[in-house]
């Protein structure tokens, strides 16, 4: 049975794998030689590691260790410790797409309040048009839910200060 060994995209990634040899790219040795000896050296030490392989102008790390004396797992593990690399593995990331929807976002917020002079956010736009909406909708059908569920939302919006 294959052992199964993580890979964390933009810290340490598993380009390639075979049973007791794995090809990693490790954005963090990018240029940094000391960093690459450091973890080459230590690596070196452990019991099941045949030879370590270290190009620091590309991040690419080339392990050959005796799967039967390491689990991938627990490789994996210790190249994130002795890279100090633990913590970055679960920070919240946030994807690039969120990224330019959170600053086209930013952009709109910060024209309305300029273009207002200060009147207006993004925030108070979106309350002031979900209130008109919903008296619209109220006039228009008083029994539907709509209209009351659009007045609920600007209302909130408003009460809680655009937060």
């Amino acid at each position: 049975m294959d052992k199964v060994m993580p890979s964390f995209y933009g810290i340490v990634e598993v380009k390639h794998r075979l049973s007791g040899r794995v090809r990693l790219k490790i954005e963090s040795l990018i240029g940094d030689e000391e960093g690459s000896k450091n973890l080459e050296e230590k690596l070196k030490q452990l019991k099941g590691i045949d030879k370590v392989s270290i190009n620091n102008l590309i991040g690419s790390v080339l392990i050959k260790y005796d799967e039967n004396i390491i689990e991938p797992m627990l490789l994996m593990g210790i190249i994130l410790n002795i890279l100090g690399l633990e913590e970055k593995v679960f920070e919240k990331k946030s994807g690039t797409l969120y990224g330019i929807m959170k600053e086209t976002i930013d952009m709109i917020d910060l024209t309305i309040y300029n273009k207002t002079k200060g009147i207006l956010d993004l925030k108070t736009v979106i309350a002031l048009f979900f209130i008109g909406y919903g008296v619209k909708k109220l006039k228009q059908n008083p029994i539907m839910p709509n209209g009351v569920n659009l007045l609920w939302w600007g209302y909130n919006i408003v009460s809680r200060g655009g937060n």
